[in-house]
């Protein structure tokens, strides 16, 4: 199986996020709405033997940066993708795309022909005016979280009905669409490719439907496949394409999405045969400023937020299985410092380790591994503060100082009473596990989980922001069953004693109302 890696490249100031395999003449892949690089992983490894295959997470997707501004058009992220590819130094290939990502990369064909070699789109989406106005605030209504988790149950309903029908809001006999409905497995992945973006999910949507000028196609110059596919509802747009020019060919393709492949392999070996092969290099992270990084690390691929600096170098951990943190929340910004996204959170959650404290330290172990002897200043988040102890030891001597706000200090009882009463990781077919996990995130907040439900459990604190919620809930989801495991080891009994005795400075915040039973401020003593 060919290796697919995992990169950051910065885009005027703008962190984009992209995979690449292969050797050979370049092939550009780019997504649908409002997925993600993701979903190319198998193209990817089809097609990787003979080229070097790249597929960027576009603007506001999957790891991906947003483009400032609002709405966007099909042409905004053709020249994203542009200055994408121009900043890892791609200059001749062929590009692919899906639906919304048919469109971009044909505005990239046009916009550029001396760099594309060929165009091929899956589903090109040719919608007339009046579909545009008809589909645009019905298709695409805002996705704001609600304090009692129902935003969750609409999405469940919403990502099944499109299968059904389209438009999904159509419930007509002529909308019907004779495919097969989503599996609950596949439910659960296109929720969760909008639980990644949020209310972004709306404007690659948004820049299709709108777009409905195709006088690009007339004017490309390479040699062009548009393939429609039975089974997919863009095929009703297929006889509106008419007098396109004869390096533009439409196909009509009976038998799915293997055939389709099948056929891009003589396409591509017709016109790529002559392009050189792309040098694929590694951007230099060592610019000033905030930069994004994929580091393999002992739980596969994990992704940092770096800032090279003088003095020592901070080190601050997000509490496991809640959001991880950005640059923008940081107090200040000056020095070196070192933000990961823990494994299984964020833009490392691709992975398939156990998350056991020993593999989640040695990935922090490996994400700082390039730098030296830099002195080192350790600040963690919540049960965070459960990998402490095993990162002083490991590292010795550079540890200066360590930072604990409102560490997770338990005993045995109150360990399995937390344990016992997390959410449930069982997916159902109507999607009743994630009211369940909205529900105990934001009860969390309320009653302290580690106590039974009663008055003296509860909290008196603001309730959590229905944000707040939502961003630690898609964190949850992500880790599903394993975050038994994760907690587990993070909240292990005796955890104070073993902080008391590190042989560094230690200093702990934690206000009165977070402060459960005054431990942490008993630690600070």
């Amino acid at each position: 199986m060919t290796l697919i890696q995992r990169r950051f490249v910065s885009v005027n100031g703008r962190q984009v996020h992209y995979r690449i395999a292969g050797t050979g003449p370049a092939l550009l892949l780019i997504h649908q709405s409002p997925q993600n690089s993701r979903m190319w992983h198998a193209m990817m490894q089809r097609f990787a033997d003979r080229y070097t295959v790249v597929a960027p997470d576009t603007p506001g997707f999957g790891y991906s940066d947003a483009l400032p501004g609002n709405p966007m058009t099909i042409a905004d992220f053709g020249a994203a993708t542009l200055e994408f590819v121009d900043a890892i130094g791609l200059q001749r290939f062929a590009v692919f795309g899906m639906h919304t990502g048919g469109l971009i990369a044909t505005w990239l064909a046009w916009a550029n022909p001396r760099q594309v070699a060929t165009l091929i789109v899956d589903g090109y989406a040719a919608f007339t005016p009046e579909e545009s106005a008809l589909y645009g605030e019905a298709y695409l209504p805002p996705f704001v979280p609600q304090w009692d988790g129902s935003h969750l149950r609409w999405l469940w309903s919403r990502m099944r009905e499109q299968k059904y029908y389209f438009p999904w809001y159509d419930g007509r006999a002529e909308a019907a669409m004779r495919i097969a409905p989503q599996t609950t497995e596949s439910t659960r992945e296109t929720v969760m490719d909008v639980l990644d973006v949020g209310d972004t999910y709306r404007a690659g949507y948004a820049a299709a439907f709108r777009h409905n000028d195709h006088h690009w196609l007339n004017e490309l110059k390479m040699p062009s496949w548009l393939v429609f596919r039975h089974g997919d509802p863009l095929l009703a747009h297929m006889p509106r394409l008419l007098d396109l020019p004869g390096n533009v060919q439409l196909i009509e393709e009976h038998d799915g999405i293997a055939a389709m492949h099948a056929k891009m392999d003589a396409w591509l070996a017709q016109v790529l045969s002559v392009e050189p092969v792309f040098e694929a290099t590694v951007a230099d992270a060592s610019n000033a400023g905030w930069q994004r990084r994929i580091i393999a690390s002992a739980a596969g691929d994990m992704a940092v937020w770096e800032r090279a600096g003088e003095g020592p170098l901070h080190l601050v951990l997000h509490a496991p299985g809640t959001r991880p943190l950005s640059p923008a929340q940081l107090p200040v910004s000056e020095g070196a410092w070192l933000l990961p996204d823990l494994p299984g959170h964020g833009a490392s959650c691709e992975t398939d380790s156990e998350l056991g404290a020993d593999v989640v330290v040695q990935a922090l172990l490996d994400a700082l591994r390039g730098d030296g002897a830099q002195p080192l200043l350790i600040e963690a988040h919540g049960a965070a503060a459960g990998y402490v102890p095993a990162l002083v030891d490991a590292l010795g001597a550079r540890v200066q100082n360590v930072l604990l706000h409102s560490p997770w200090l338990l005993d045995a009882d109150e360990q399995m009473m937390l344990l016992d009463n997390l959410p449930t990781t069982v997916i159902d077919r109507a999607g009743g596990y994630l009211c369940d996990v909205w529900q105990w995130e934001r009860e969390r907040h309320l009653l302290w989980p580690w106590m039974a439900p009663s008055a003296d459990a509860r909290r008196r604190v603001d309730a959590p922001s229905p944000a707040c919620v939502h961003a630690n809930v898609v964190e949850l989801l992500r880790l599903g069953p394993r975050l038994h495991t994760l907690l587990r080891d993070a909240t292990a009994p005796g955890l104070a004693a073993r902080l008391r005795a590190l042989p560094v400075p230690l200093q702990v915040n934690a206000d009165s109302e977070s402060d459960f039973q005054g431990r942490a401020a008993a630690l600070s003593a």
